[in-house]
């Protein structure tokens, strides 16, 4: 790659699709994105032979050969993840704070002493790398060395990370090296109250990520396509909303902003604001992180068609669609259980194009609504000699800016509607640590992932082009 290249090639290996972004570094923009149906189940060299060709065709082949070739990918789900803490209210919610920002899907967690059974329903899923934390600096060990002595002796071949408390650090290794595990030991993630260390415990995530979990799944086929295969698309998504609320030395940020990501498979809230306390209540629980991101496993569009043709009623589905219910049940229950599966048939496109129109506005809405709600924080009122006000979680209540992106927020139709779903009422919900109003931004050119990439090599040029592509909705 010549350094002085014009552009710089993104592309994003999707569960449903492979997409790419043209970066004109000298405009500063996009110059040309596409997206083709993902391959990675059989050839990932496929799709991403399609983003190149129309790369090259948009910018010629001269500077296609010359460009920067970078690329993230959240295929088949991401990376699934399992947390195991001392208590649900700090070590776990700080791994799972971790854990997502560093774009796994955490599909199990548990707290206190492991038993059989925790065990059992680990071991049954189909995790691909474990965080294992807990306990202050010099607190607790005894439940920490127990978990560890479970995890060795358990059927587990997946990587395990250590980030608990570093006084029995020696023992774990010891005890996870006896059991023939694959495991990482890094700096504590909660070492006192009120303080989050999740920036080691992320690196290795993200590095677990790109060593092995890529390979497993196929993708190592077009490593010698690319220059590198940076990081999981959640992180890059991450990453970009980080660049753009907070801004470069030479260009301003939007601020404080909440990123709504409606998927297929699942639904992601990031926000980007320092933790205040709400009106005086007493903070309580692990430190919540200036970027946050959480994850819905089952609030994706193709997760919940069940559930959203239930909410538009069969009666009009099988009339709109002229479609008898036996048919329509069985094309859904089918996506249910492969919601990775794209719409092949003539019938199958009906059912989808129904779903994608009538039940976008129910189901991106309710999948907003839900997610941001338990994404944000909350308050509790605890009578006492007065009454005194809690707050767990984070406070999102003067974030002004809400942006959306996601193939059904993007493509789907009613954005502004969907976004809505985000704020709280003042009367129904007094304590929920959401936004009452404010200003609603649609990823138009859906960049974003291409913004967190194009960050590791030029962060103002990533900043203009995703505000180049902000629509106020």
């Amino acid at each position: 790659m010549n350094q002085n290249s014009r552009y710089v090639i993104l592309t994003d290996f999707g569960s449903t699709y492979t997409k790419v972004a043209v970066a004109d570094l000298q405009e500063k923009r996009i110059a040309a994105a596409d997206r083709f149906p993902s391959t990675v189940a059989t050839d990932a060299r496929i799709g991403l032979q399609q983003c190149f060709d129309a790369a090259c065709q948009a910018i010629g082949k001269g500077e296609f050969e010359q460009a920067l070739k970078l690329s993230s990918s959240s295929a088949a789900g991401g990376l699934r993840m399992g947390v195991v803490g001392i208590s649900s209210m700090l070590s776990l919610q700080a791994g799972r704070n971790a854990a997502f920002g560093a774009g796994a899907k955490i599909l199990r967690t548990c707290t206190g002493k492991m038993t059989e059974a925790d065990m059992e329903e680990l071991c049954a899923l189909p995790l691909e790398i474990l965080l294992f934390c807990g306990g202050y600096e010099r607190g607790n060990s005894s439940v920490l060395l127990h978990n560890a002595r479970m995890l060795a002796d358990s059927t587990l071949h997946i990587p395990i990370i250590y980030a608990g408390n570093s006084a029995v650090a020696p023992d774990v290794r010891r005890i996870l090296t006896l059991g023939r595990k694959e495991f990482y030991v890094v700096r504590n993630i909660i070492p006192e109250v009120g303080m989050l260390d999740s920036g080691p415990v992320e690196s290795i995530i993200r590095d677990v990520f790109l060593k092995r979990i890529i390979n497993m799944k196929g993708l190592d086929k077009v490593a010698g396509m690319l220059d590198k295969m940076v990081m999981p698309t959640p992180a890059a998504v991450l990453r970009a909303g980080e660049l753009l609320a907070a801004g470069t030395p030479d260009q301003e940020g939007v601020g404080d902003l909440m990123i709504v990501d409606v998927g297929g498979a699942t639904t992601d809230i990031h926000s980007y604001a320092e933790q205040t306390p709400y009106e005086g209540a007493k903070i309580v629980g692990a430190a919540e992180p200036y970027t946050k991101r959480t994850v819905e496993g089952d609030l994706g569009m193709r997760e919940s068609s069940g559930s959203l043709c239930a909410e538009i009623g069969m009666e009009r589905m099988c009339r709109d669609a002229g479609l008898k219910e036996a048919e329509i049940s069985r094309i859904i229950g089918r996506w249910v259980t492969e919601k990775y599966v794209l719409a092949q048939t003539e019938d199958e496109r009906k059912i989808d194009r129904l779903l994608a129109a009538g039940a976008a506005r129910i189901s991106a809405r309710r999948a907003a609504r839900i997610s941001a709600r338990r994404h944000a924080g909350r308050i509790e009122r605890i009578a006492s000699a007065g009454v005194k006000t809690v707050q767990q979680g984070k406070n999102l209540t003067g974030v002004r800016t809400v942006v959306g992106t996601g193939g059904p927020l993007i493509f789907g139709g009613s954005p502004r509607e969907i976004l809505s779903g985000v704020l709280r009422s003042p009367s129904g919900e007094p304590d929920i640590l959401l936004p009452e109003e404010s200003d609603f931004y649609l990823d138009r050119d859906y960049v974003f992932f291409a913004g967190g990439l194009l960050r590791e090599v030029d962060e103002d040029a990533a900043l203009s082009l995703m505000k180049n592509s902000l629509e106020k909705i």
